[in-house]
């Protein structure tokens, strides 16, 4: 079976950023920080051994999913991006209605908090072309 994947992690973040409201000092810098919403989509897919595998892409880059688990309450994967090759990201989900709700944790990233749906794609032919597909 085919996987469509799409969702959000979320991370606190700081980042630099100009303040125009100080009366009579111009423009200062400061220091901003609050929640960010990433959003991620992919495609699993089965491998050669009948396990599940797959791709992603996010605002860091594309990203290759291993050690892909889905069952009927929980679903978990590995992340890797294609430019930090050996520095994975755990995720794991359970399912709450039709969302899943989990966390992920890696190395280089910490831990946080994610969402994401999962769509089955029974008919194949969505990776193919229009002019591909047969009548």
């Amino acid at each position: 079976m085919v996987y469509l994947i799409q969702g959000f992690f979320f991370q606190n973040r700081q980042w630099l950023g100009l303040d125009m409201s100080t009366e009579g000092e111009g423009v200062i810098a400061v220091v901003r920080q609050g929640l960010c919403r990433n959003l991620f989509s992919g495609v699993m897919f089965p491998d050669t051994l009948g396990g599940l595998i797959g791709e992603m892409n996010d605002r860091c880059g594309e990203s290759e999913l291993s050690k892909v688990v889905i069952s009927s309450n929980s679903f978990q994967f590995e992340k890797n991006y294609k430019e930090r090759v050996n520095r994975p990201i755990s995720y794991s989900f359970r399912r709450k209605g039709l969302l899943w709700i989990g966390e992920y944790s890696g190395e280089t990233v910490g831990r946080g908090g994610a969402t994401c749906i999962t769509t089955e794609v029974s008919d194949n032919n969505l990776f193919y072309p229009p002019d591909i597909i047969p009548a």
